[in-house]
């Protein structure tokens, strides 16, 4: 077998049942689904669709030109080019599974761990290709500003929220080993619902277990 990505191999199983046979091993169809010992489904690529551009960009993390003050450092940063009151947030998401057995996906979506507010006075190898995603999947985000009171133009101190929303897929996909799965995660009313700093890991359910991705900073201005 190739070491290289399966492209567009991810296959709607039809079968609401989908997690209780990739725990038993039974057949879907003319494949067999077998247990895995611990995920090795990854989040392989994480970036922000070309229709949301210029709105959202990734920038540098810099947390001392931010003044963000959570306990632990982000990976990567995500932030609006200009403050859009109301404006969504869309990841371009690739899951790709790095075993040798198959696995299923019945759940998407996002693990807020701390947020924060601050006010600002404003003036700052050869790749293959993976085809366009085709499914794009919406997440209304919680109210988590009117949980705190704060407004555009309060201070908040970071305080931890441990939220996950996640979106159950109403055919669970089946993703063979070295299979790749694109797909649009779209954050509805994130500017408005969430303080203008937040944490964030983007989660998928794969086999009845979690798969996170790297803690990345969402910056609304």
């Amino acid at each position: 077998m190739s070491d290289r990505p399966v492209v567009g191999k991810a296959n709607r199983t039809g079968d609401a049942r989908a997690e209780f046979y990739a725990n038993t091993g039974v057949h879907i169809g003319d494949v067999t689904v077998n247990v895995t010992p611990e995920s090795v489904v990854r989040f392989a690529h994480i970036g922000i669709p070309l229709h949301t551009k210029p709105r959202w960009a990734e920038f540098p993390h810099r947390p001392d030109f931010l003044g963000c003050e959570f306990t632990e450092t982000c990976e990567r940063l995500f932030s609006l080019t200009k403050l859009i009151h109301g404006s969504d947030l869309f990841f371009d998401l690739v899951l790709l599974n790095m075993g040798d057995s198959p696995t299923v996906i019945s759940k998407v979506g996002i693990w807020i761990e701390e947020v924060q507010q601050l006010i600002y006075l404003y003036g700052y190898p050869e790749a293959s290709r993976i085809r366009p995603a085709t499914d794009e999947y919406t997440i209304t985000m919680p109210d988590i500003r009117r949980k705190y009171q704060v407004g555009l133009m309060d201070h908040m101190a970071p305080d931890r929220v441990d939220v996950r929303v996640m979106h159950e897929l109403a055919d669970p996909l089946y993703l063979p080993p070295k299979g790749l799965y694109r797909y649009i995660l779209h954050l509805k009313s994130y500017q408005k619902n969430i303080p203008n700093h937040a944490q964030l890991r983007l989660t998928a359910e794969v086999n009845g277990q979690e798969v996170c991705s790297p803690k990345l900073h969402v910056f609304t201005r």
